[in-house]
């Protein structure tokens, strides 16, 4: 054992992990990662891929530097999962408006057909009941998170 590692006494020097919000939410959200999968395997869609149309649907032309910022990646990685989504007809992209200009993204008919399809298995997934919540709990929990992202700058 490393000479720097104390033993005298045992557990976490942080207290008990349950107690800590931070990473129950970390593991709460992987969780709910490998729920979200699982409803859209079927439907040959991840949860990127899935995001981005739904943002897509509701704001039609944004650009990739404004698709990464909604589905929280990076511009680097959104720009290859829009080839991705491309190569496979669920996006469209228009030229630039000009030199230096960033074309506009939409979701393409079948792209829209996609997230239309996969939403019911997915609006199920994760109904309160699923996840253990009654509604007034859901709706609570929902403004709380977004109040942790506001807060942290997302």
């Amino acid at each position: 054992m490393p000479a720097d590692v104390s033993t005298d006494e045992p557990g976490w020097s942080g207290g008990d992990p349950d107690d800590f919000t931070a990473l129950t939410v970390v593991r709460t959200a992987q969780v709910l990662a490998r729920v979200f999968v699982a409803a859209l395997a079927p439907y040959d869609l991840a949860p990127h891929q899935f995001s981005v149309l739904l943002h897509l649907v509701e704001r039609p032309g944004m650009s990739q530097a404004e698709l990464a910022r909604v589905v929280l990646a990076t511009p680097q990685s959104v720009g290859e999962l829009v080839r991705t989504m491309e190569d496979k007809g669920l996006v469209e992209r228009t030229p630039p408006a000009g030199r230096g200009r960033p074309s506009a993204v939409y979701a393409s008919p079948a792209g829209r057909a996609a997230l239309d399809e996969a939403t019911p298995a997915v609006r199920a997934a994760f109904t309160p009941e699923a996840m253990g919540l009654d509604e007034d709990t859901s709706a609570r929990l929902n403004a709380q998170l977004h109040a942790v992202m506001a807060s942290l700058g997302t």
